[in-house]
């Protein structure tokens, strides 16, 4: 039993860490739409980075954390600082180590 909690907090860590990174991408997004709305940014630049946010970000972020197993997802995430050693309970510590 103690490995199916395990694996569920892991996957909770996965997923959180998924949120997390989408978040910073459309953050950078975000970023473009403001300068846009004060003509600081050309429309087309704009549409450029949503088009590149929908077809190449999101897909390859998808991609990565399809293709990771989560023991690695979570490792990865910690180490872009998506996720802060003190979110990851020990036993998910110790065994990603």
């Amino acid at each position: 039993m103690e490995g199916v909690i395990m694996n569920s907090k892991m996957e909770d860590l996965v997923n959180l860490a998924y949120e997390r990174e989408m978040d910073r991408e459309l953050s950078r997004l975000r970023q473009h739409l403001e300068l846009y709305r004060h003509r600081e940014n050309k429309f087309f630049q704009v549409t450029d980075m949503k088009l590149k946010f929908m077809q190449e970000t999101s897909e390859e972020i998808d991609k990565l954390y399809d293709h990771l197993a989560p023991s690695q997802a979570v490792s990865r995430a910690i180490a872009l600082g998506l996720l802060r050693r003190e979110e990851i309970p020990g036993e998910i510590r110790d065994a990603i180590q």
